[in-house]
């Protein structure tokens, strides 16, 4: 797993990951686009099993930290739908993409297909992980319960206890994946998202029916919903 950044023009850095396939081929490499106040390394086992060819050809495999999230910055404004899908678009130029596959899930899900709208004939196929291709206006209410329950933990076990009874992750797989979510500074541990990204998402955020932009992807669209999947 590779670390990259990107300086955006609009004064901040954007880190997107990169799993390498074992050796070179022709196969369209896999883009994911995680969803809201998440970061890139959810798709860290995707990477990882993509990359290896444990599901076919190996593929490279990019999976972006859009704007406030993971390891990339925060600009001051510029949080719109269209905003977030300029990230992606920013990745593809850096790493000389012309077109890929995309597996995205929740508001990931309809920043991709925003995306397939300002940026036309770039995704091959799509996978659509339980989200619709609609963007919500978000309640306030909601952000500042958010800014309200933001915490800065002293350690590890403070932070599995915090979390456990709410998300019944057992102390191994916290054990695997804790750095996943949450990174450790100087002052404590932080969940890997920057505590002022919800406002900034909230002042920008609309609603609109992006739905027609699936008509733009040129492979197949495979949803996934709950332990269902179908396919159009």
């Amino acid at each position: 797993m590779d670390h990259h950044f990107i300086e955006r023009e609009e004064g901040f850095a954007l880190h997107y990951l990169e799993w390498k396939p074992a050796f070179k081929n022709d196969s369209l490499p896999v883009i994911c686009i995680h969803g809201n106040l998440s970061n890139g390394r959810m798709f860290r086992w995707i990477g990882e099993k993509i990359s290896q060819g444990r599901w076919g050809t190996p593929r490279r495999v990019i999976s972006i930290d859009l704007r406030g999230c993971g390891d990339s910055g925060l600009p001051e404004t510029g949080f719109t739908i269209r905003h977030l899908a300029s990230d992606i678009e920013a990745v593809l130029q850096h790493t000389g993409i012309v077109k890929a596959h995309f597996i995205s899930f929740s508001r990931g899900v309809p920043i991709t297909v925003q995306f397939a709208l300002d940026f036309p004939g770039k995704i091959q196929g799509f996978v659509v992980g339980d989200y619709p291709a609609k963007s919500f206006v978000m309640k306030r209410e909601w952000v500042e319960n958010l800014i309200a329950r933001y915490k800065i933990h002293q350690t590890w076990e403070e932070l599995y206890q915090s979390i456990s009874p709410n998300q019944e992750i057992s102390p191994e797989e916290f054990a695997e994946r804790k750095e996943e979510f949450y990174v450790k500074k100087e002052d404590g541990i932080h969940a890997r998202v920057h505590k002022d990204l919800p406002m900034k998402l909230q002042i920008d955020s609309e609603d609109l029916d992006l739905t027609h932009g699936l008509n733009l992807i040129e492979g197949p669209v495979l949803l996934l919903r709950r332990g269902r999947r179908n396919s159009d």
